[in-house]
């Protein structure tokens, strides 16, 4: 690979060297960094020293002025900068000498300023990861879509995941975000690995199947967890994911991925890497999509998932829970507030018949007391899991507040339920099952927009 490639180092207070003829002399001796070649040393038009190696390699050295520094006394800092038309060449090269200023030549401060070898490496990268990304968005959107239905997202994200997507929804908004569902188009590199082999049921992860067969204390229990370890669900996560290494390869790749996203230093190395994981995740995820089709979920495969996804839940708020008992192990306190008015005063003659409130005043403080967790009682919003006898009883509710003549799926999980604290995506699955069970109902209705819902009703024969 040809062209015009530079590295260029600061390199600050080396051992014995004292102006920059000495280091053109100390780099030019140095077999090491040249592979036992011994280059030439000339000058340009102003007797300036520099380095001139094989095929079109340089090397030149420009002192700089540390007299005006006023935090440190540096004796002595030089710009190395190495230029090359031979990415091949310059490639290797760059860590032989590093290696030489800091063991050899012990300069104290090394810092990079330039290194078009790693820019190039992340150029070409970047391309094929941004690839596989969208090709493992494309088929979260079409797996899911086809699995779960239009509101997926809703119930296959977690509930950090979400708030996250929301927030740079808001931030980030674009042309396409008027138009499209743009939830996943914002979703980390990470957390799209995350829906694969998070979000399944856990009989395809050997630790989950140990635990599992632990607690088993009969024959009709050992019958059941033989029945979803043949599921279609388990099994096909299993083969055209989890038997692929397909987590390990997404976790190596986010890690170049991240790489390139800081402008790190690359090595020819992590260039080989990327491409190898690349070529290996795009056959992992196409095998994957063009059998969507075959998996057909049974009613124990969608309470194992519905399971799951409250396992999910209940661990991110676990986590949330434990980050808030470090902050009141810290003694942090909370304002306390004063109490409001019971009846806030009338409104005067000529204003708006709005009553307007009076802000609490804080009138002290109050060290917080630690919190007796337990997911379903205490949990913080969002993370509420909803039973069966709950989801019947908030749908009474529902019909009885007589808003319209029917009672939207959608509304009434990300609205209505969601903002009584239940999480999202369980309180989806949970409902689906009790369609299927026929608890409930779903059924086709148009909206007052003249567009066609799904709504959700007990059972006409109730």
């Amino acid at each position: 690979m040809s062209g015009n490639f530079t590295f260029e180092l600061l390199c600050i207070d080396p051992e014995d060297i004292v102006n920059h003829e000495a280091l053109i002399r100390a780099i030019s001796f140095s077999a090491a960094i040249f592979n036992g070649k011994t280059p030439i040393i000339t000058q340009n038009q102003e007797g300036v020293p520099y380095i001139k190696g094989e095929n079109g390699l340089f090397v030149r050295v420009v002192p700089i002025d540390t007299s005006k520094i006023i935090t440190d006394l540096v004796e002595s800092a030089f710009i190395v900068r190495v230029e090359s038309r031979y990415f091949e060449e310059l490639e290797p090269l760059r860590q032989r000498m590093l290696r030489h200023f800091r063991e050899t030549l012990k300069f104290a401060h090394i810092r990079i300023l330039q290194d078009d070898i790693s820019s190039e490496i992340a150029n070409q990268l970047y391309p094929k990861i941004n690839a596989v990304e969208n090709l493992l968005r494309r088929y979260l959107i079409k797996f899911f879509f086809q699995r779960v239905g239009i509101a997926w997202w809703d119930v296959t994200a977690t509930p950090k995941m979400i708030e996250k997507v929301r927030g740079r929804q808001r931030n980030r908004s674009n042309q396409f975000s008027h138009f499209i569902n743009s939830d996943i188009e914002f979703a980390d590199f990470d957390d799209l690995g995350l829906l694969i082999y998070k979000q399944s049921t856990g009989f395809n992860d050997p630790e989950r199947v140990l635990e599992l067969l632990d607690e088993i204390d009969n024959i009709e229990d050992l019958r059941e967890l033989k029945e979803n370890l043949q599921g279609n669900y388990t099994k096909y996560f299993k083969t055209f994911f989890r038997d692929k290494n397909f987590e390990k390869l997404w976790k190596e790749m986010s890690r170049i991925r991240n790489k390139v996203a800081h402008q790190a230093t690359f090595f020819h190395s992590e260039l080989l890497k990327g491409k190898e994981l690349s070529g290996e995740l795009t056959k992992i995820i196409i095998e994957a999509e063009q059998h969507i089709d075959e998996i057909v979920l049974s009613l124990k495969e969608k309470k194992a998932i519905h399971q799951a996804a409250i396992t999910v839940v209940q661990e991110e708020e676990e986590v949330a829970a434990e980050h808030a008992s470090l902050i009141q192990d810290r003694n942090v306190s909370v304002p306390v507030l004063e109490a409001l008015p019971a009846h806030p005063e009338q409104p005067k003659p000529g204003f708006s018949n709005r009553v307007k409130l009076t802000g609490p005043r804080i009138i002290g403080k109050i060290k917080l007391e630690h919190k007796v967790k337990t997911y379903h009682n205490t949990a913080a919003p969002g993370y509420i899991i909803i039973t069966e006898e709950e989801i019947l009883d908030e749908l009474q509710v529902a019909r009885e507040l007589s808003y319209t003549d029917y009672i939207g799926l959608k509304w009434f999980v990300t609205q209505f339920l969601s903002n009584k604290g239940f999480a999202v995506g369980p309180t989806y699955s949970l409902i689906n099952i009790l369609i299927e069970q026929t608890v409930v109902e779903l059924y086709d209705i148009e909206n007052a927009e003249g567009h066609n819902i799904k709504a959700v009703r007990f059972p006409m024969n109730n």
